[in-house]
């Protein structure tokens, strides 16, 4: 079989996984009340950094238009899960954050666990280690041809700057947007997360 017809066949079995998991996690999500991009926005809204968390990245990360991302926050800062604050450095944006509620229906959301993640568990550790590492590098290839866009921590992000904050309180600090971090922060995720390279 040559590496065409293999790449075919693999990329097919990849999307079959993902429709099923998408299937599952929508039927998780509708028996509490939420759509997969409103359950994706909960996410977005409780991991990303705060400094982060705009609509415009929340459209980034969802591969969608901006107006289309509006869309699926109104409702539910309108059901009080979710807030639009002020942005901590530019008065001209708003950043999104989770609610009590919001908090709660979000914990709710990530005790759930799915099929796929299960069958993914049940592999022997080196061949789940082996996979991990093969679809790291196919992911890599997406970002890299702007087809994915994936959010990380800080650390091992080119931007990072490791104690070169100039505070106690924030530690570290963001090349990319010229702003100090506190530990906190640089633990959440950053839709601008750029990995370095390795070599």
């Amino acid at each position: 079989m040559d590496v065409r017809t293999r790449a075919s066949g693999i990329a097919m079995a990849i999307l079959r996984l993902a429709r099923a998991a998408e299937a599952e996690e929508r039927a998780a999500g509708s028996a509490s009340g939420f759509t997969p991009a409103q359950a994706a926005t909960l996410r977005f809204a409780a991991r990303t950094r705060p400094d982060m968390a705009t609509v415009g990245q929340l459209a980034r990360v969802l591969g969608i238009r901006h107006a289309t991302a509006v869309g699926i926050v109104n409702p539910l800062v309108a059901r009080g899960l979710i807030e639009r604050r002020h942005h901590p450095d530019d008065g001209r944006q708003s950043v999104l954050a989770l609610t009590a509620a919001g908090r709660a229906a979000w914990q709710r959301l990530e005790a759930w666990r799915s099929g796929l993640e299960e069958s993914l568990a049940a592999l022997p550790s080196e061949e789940l280690a082996a996979f991990e590492a093969t679809l790291a590098k196919v992911v890599a290839a997406e970002v890299a041809a702007g087809r994915l866009v994936v959010s990380a921590p800080c650390a091992g992000c080119v931007h990072f700057r490791p104690g070169a904050g100039a505070h106690r309180e924030r530690p570290h600090a963001c090349a990319l947007i010229g702003r100090d971090l506190a530990e906190a922060e640089a633990a959440m995720e950053c839709p601008e997360h750029t990995p370095v390279l390795a070599g």
